[in-house]
């Protein structure tokens, strides 16, 4: 059956707001984004330079490290959040962490080592895993985690994606856990060119979507890098937030997305 003129242009009117409501962001549109900065905690020079830097980073510690209470005290006087950077068995064999949660746990020894890790660090607002590729793929082992955290109170989860497997942001979600899933990693390697790539499409993803996760580690270029670039985040109208701010603004931004998703109806829509 042909499609009158008048049908056409109404199809293609649907399909452009439709697409419109999906996709970019305007340039008057609010932007976020967070940084978070793991493995602190056995460097204190390090975790120093991170938590002076002008910026609400969000502070991921390691339990049971050197001057993990110290940089988390220190953190908080400088207004950064700070996480509990939890460590957890791996697909590979690496050197062992203290306070890591594996496989061969029970679930009373495995709660145990989570309030243990948890209680060593002060001012922890929320979790992200260290490691993990191996045990965030394992639904008893992530319902143990969201069920306790969820018993704790007041805490929000991040899915480090060690792995495409992960279903911890999953189960985060179905205990109610205030959660979101990294978007990318801000780390060196042999290409120099490497932070400025991961840092230019951690800023074109906030300006896409609205909104984005970045994870970095204390490494002296990483470090380098951001003393002279987070600038920039500002200059393309982008603001940057701790963790938990971040999560509440992404949910809203989801819900307004949704509610401005324009659908087809009427009769001219039963032949798309």
């Amino acid at each position: 059956m042909y499609r009158t003129v008048s049908q056409t242009k109404r199809l293609t009117l649907i399909f452009v707001f439709t697409i419109l409501a999906f996709t970019h962001t305007s340039a008057d549109a609010e932007k976020y984004g967070s940084i978070i900065i793991d493995d602190l905690g056995n460097n204190y020079k390090r975790g120093q330079e991170i938590i002076k830097l002008p910026a609400a980073l969000t502070i991921a510690i390691l339990p049971k490290t050197n001057y993990a209470k110290k940089l988390a005290i220190l953190a908080k006087k400088n207004n950064k959040e700070v996480m509990l950077h939890l460590p957890m068995q791996s697909v590979e064999h690496h050197r062992y962490t203290h306070g890591t949660l594996d496989l061969h746990m029970t679930k009373n020894e495995f709660e145990k080592q989570l309030q243990l890790n948890l209680n060593s660090i002060p001012h922890v607002r929320g979790v992200n895993n260290h490691m993990g590729s191996l045990l965030t793929q394992h639904p008893g082992h992530m319902t143990w985690l969201m069920d306790a955290l969820s018993k704790r109170g007041s805490l929000y989860f991040i899915d480090s994606r060690t792995t495409n497997k992960s279903i911890a942001d999953k189960i985060a979600n179905e205990y109610n856990i205030p959660s979101l899933s990294r978007d990318f990693f801000l780390d060196p390697d042999n290409n120099s060119d490497t932070l400025r790539i991961q840092f230019d499409r951690f800023i074109k993803k906030i300006n896409t979507r609205g909104y984005a996760i970045a994870i970095a580690h204390p490494h002296p270029k990483t470090i380098q890098f951001l003393q002279r670039h987070l600038k920039e985040l500002k200059q393309h109208g982008i603001t940057l937030l701790p963790v938990s701010k971040l999560i509440s603004t992404a949910k809203r931004a989801e819900k307004k997305r949704e509610k401005n998703y324009v659908a087809c109806s009427g009769s001219a829509c039963t032949r798309l």
